[in-house]
């Protein structure tokens, strides 16, 4: 008898023990770039604003939280800004699509959210708000741009940044100017030792380095880790369109660049990317999931698509390539890669 009720004791130990641990397990999900217009937007007025996450949305709904780079303004409005080579700007309605995915947090720090100027950016502002989809990053003044964002998930606080260290400087917002939160050192230190004391997890997004460049340069780690020693947990970086090295550093891990999502060009180089799955448990980030996917939109047409088996393990092995400059730890099991904090 005594067997017994201890066998129910152990079961029924395991049985809630585990629902508890799933329960109070929070997911955070994030990816590279996004840009709906260019070559995308022809496939959009086909098939919808959905059309570009039919393979993926349901990673980002599961997700407690989702994260992206809007790399274009969400606007009917403005003309392009001079001197520049490549300007973008998607129709307003996409933004049915990013809610629909599941999106919750987009950062508009970077070099191509003036491409249509101010008008555009308060536009784009607007359109975001209206689906209580949350932005970082850039605003009518540079107090409004360093803003952050708070989610409050399963009773933890997540705490939100995003900054541009990209050209051209004048999308840089400053006290009487709308633009992008330029990544100074001092505000970095600033805004990140603030808001940690009123969240539990800190996240940092950067718009940095070189177009299709691999390896960060020295300010990048250098503010990266600055980040982390006041607080962050989670560097994400964008801009190269490729897949970079991870960093584990102190308690956070440096992601340099998540590549391309859903972008509307035919790159040769913007082949391969990943999402990127965090899972935090009680107070520690606990685990970073890699997930390899196929951006070569002549293959996929700009609906990205989750790899597996060798051409998964392939991507993979070429993180854990890119990684051994950190000395990261990256498992591979079955076609996804495995970071433990």
């Amino acid at each position: 008898m005594f067997k017994k009720v201890l066998l129910l004791i152990v079961s029924l130990y395991f049985l809630f023990g585990l629902n508890a641990a799933a329960q109070e397990e929070i997911t955070l999900v994030a990816v590279g770039d996004i840009m709906l217009a260019h070559r995308l937007e022809p496939f959009i007025e086909e098939y919808g604003p959905l059309y570009p996450y039919k393979y993926t949305a349901h990673i980002f709904k599961e997700a407690d939280i989702s994260f992206a780079n809007l790399e274009s303004p969400l606007s009917t409005k403005g003309e392009p800004v001079p001197d520049k080579e490549y300007t973008f700007r998607a129709h307003p309605k996409v933004a049915e699509g990013l809610k629909g995915a599941g999106f919750d947090v987009l950062s508009l720090a970077n070099n191509h959210i003036l491409d249509y100027g101010e008008e555009a950016l308060f536009e784009t502002i607007e359109v975001l708000d209206s689906k209580m989809i949350f932005h970082i990053g850039a605003g009518k003044n540079i107090l409004e741009a360093r803003e952050p964002v708070i989610l409050k998930v399963k009773d933890k606080r997540f705490g939100f940044l995003a900054y541009s260290n990209t050209f051209p400087q004048r999308f840089w917002a400053e006290e009487e100017k709308a633009g992008t939160a330029y990544g100074k050192f001092s505000r970095v230190r600033e805004d990140v030792k603030e808001l940690k004391e009123k969240v539990d997890f800190l996240i940092v997004s950067f718009h940095w380095g070189s177009e299709e460049e691999i390896s960060p340069q020295e300010y990048q780690r250098n503010l990266a880790r600055l980040a982390i020693e006041q607080g962050a947990d989670i560097i994400l970086g964008h801009h190269p369109h490729i897949l970079s090295g991870i960093e584990t550093y102190e308690k956070g891990v440096i992601i340099y660049s998540l590549g391309n999502f859903a972008f509307g060009s035919y790159s040769e180089k913007a082949k391969e990317s990943a999402i990127f799955r965090f899972s935090f448990s009680k107070d520690k980030l606990q685990r970073l999931e890699i997930i390899p996917i196929s951006v070569y939109n002549k293959e996929v047409k700009f609906q990205p698509r989750i790899l597996k088996d060798k051409e998964a393990e392939r991507v993979l092995e070429r993180i854990q390539e890119l990684s051994k400059e950190f000395n990261t730890r990256i498992k591979l099991r079955n076609s996804i890669g495995i970071i433990t904090f």
